[in-house]
């Protein structure tokens, strides 16, 4: 399986299978201890395909059968249960350390991550985040666990370009007032990385309803928000490290906000000097 985990080998072959097969794949990456313990036929029944579509999907990954699934799997949840994000990042800059120049190197898998992101941009989706951004009178961030930094960057920079931009945070209870704001009038960003906190998930289930647009950033195609998001960005990488994504991430984000304001850049310019005079003024009156 070239060093992939069973994880990402369905997930790269994902597009190449039958919607059948797709149905297995789905339910295989959301329900893999269930998979690993049980039959074929049993895997089939829940996905509500057959026996025989299991281990046609088997053989459509490149396994040997449903056996072979089974094994790579109990691998997988062996290893993801015995490391971490942080351990993740620090390996894959292990070998980096005794090359010289090693800070050039890193930086050089940055941008090659930002590249590789850049270029799976689809341009219609992008042009339309970018007006909704501009014209929705509410925007919603959300961004739990690993997500939560680069919310927390969105938030900071369209609070200084436009007005009613919210960062919600699920422990406390504005996130209910937020369920009985949201309309037609919203946007929702919500960044979703693995592993996926379930809190997002339900929030954009729950505002299915209301009709406002929800922008869903993540980083995989089957990722569980690409079932309720209206657009979806995928920020897909290598490395199985969430800090990996970072870089590619916050330039991501720095990009569609570009995008927002080449909707109107006399406004946005307007809008930054009133920003700029007001800081100053303020900074002056209190330290004078």
């Amino acid at each position: 399986m070239d060093n992939q985990t069973i994880h990402q080998v369905i997930q790269h072959k994902y597009q190449e299978l039958s919607k059948s097969q797709q149905k297995v794949a789905v339910f295989i990456l959301k329900n893999m201890q269930t998979a690993g313990i049980h039959s074929a036929a049993y895997v089939g029944d829940r996905a509500g395909v057959s026996e025989t579509t299991v281990i046609r999907f088997c053989y459509a990954i490149g396994l040997s059968g449903y056996a072979e699934l089974q094994r790579e799997i109990t691998m997988h949840l062996f290893n993801e249960g015995n490391t971490s994000s942080l351990q993740n990042y620090l390996q894959s800059k292990q070998a980096l350390f005794e090359t010289p120049r090693f800070y050039e190197k890193t930086m050089e898998k940055d941008a090659s991550s930002i590249l590789n992101v850049a270029k799976n941009i689809n341009e219609e989706d992008f042009n339309r985040a970018s007006v909704l951004l501009h014209t929705k009178k509410k925007i919603y961030i959300i961004g739990n666990g690993s997500s939560h930094l680069a919310a927390q960057w969105l938030y900071f920079t369209l609070n200084m370009l436009r007005s009613n931009v919210v960062i919600l945070d699920f422990e406390t209870s504005e996130i209910i007032r937020a369920l009985q704001e949201i309309d037609e009038d919203s946007v929702v960003i919500i960044l979703s990385f693995h592993r996926y906190f379930k809190e997002p998930i339900q929030f954009a289930a729950e505002i299915q309803e209301k009709h406002c647009e929800i922008i869903g950033i993540t980083d995989s195609k089957i990722a569980p928000i690409t079932q309720y998001a209206t657009i979806t960005f995928i920020n897909e990488q290598q490395e199985m490290s969430t800090i990996d994504a970072m870089p590619a991430l916050i330039s991501f984000l720095n990009t569609l906000i570009a995008g927002m304001t080449a909707q109107d850049h006399d406004y946005y310019e307007n809008q930054r000097v009133k920003y700029d005079d007001f800081q100053n003024s303020f900074l002056a009156n209190r330290w004078s």
